[in-house]
């Protein structure tokens, strides 16, 4: 669920922010209630700018294994979490993730990378709304 707060005047733009909070939560796995507030980051990612079909290039040479391995291994936050939610071998996330790292030249291993891994997978799923509404 998607939530704003407004005045009686501004109930058609919060209506609206309301929208895309509750779309940006859905397209990044993250159930519940949701302000803006839960999804800062995530939200400015999923807006049209210049650096949104770069970013989402970053993980384009990825299978869409490779991609839900990432999200799940990003969000559980380590291996063996990770192949428990994918019901695979902890080996196997660990080969999957070494083809993350040869194909995006980021190591979702290292946190330096994280952040810029995680980013693209938003800007990603952002680039292909875009490109399925049009």
């Amino acid at each position: 669920v998607g939530a704003a707060a407004a005045p009686p005047s501004g109930v058609a733009t919060a209506a609206r922010l309301a929208r895309d909070v509750l779309d940006v939560a859905v397209r990044t796995g993250k159930p519940g209630l949701h302000q803006l507030t839960d999804v800062l980051l995530e939200y400015q990612l999923s807006r049209p700018s210049a650096a949104l079909e770069p970013l989402a290039a970053i993980v384009r040479p990825l299978s869409e294994e490779l991609v839900q391995t990432l999200e799940v291994y990003l969000r559980r936050g380590a291996r063996r979490p990770a192949a428990t939610e994918l019901h695979v071998h902890p080996n196997t996330v660990d080969y999957r993730l070494r083809r993350v790292a040869e194909l995006t030249g980021l190591d979702p291993t290292r946190i330096e990378h994280v952040t810029l891994l995680a980013a693209a997978l938003v800007a990603r799923s952002a680039a292909d709304q875009r490109k399925d509404r049009h």
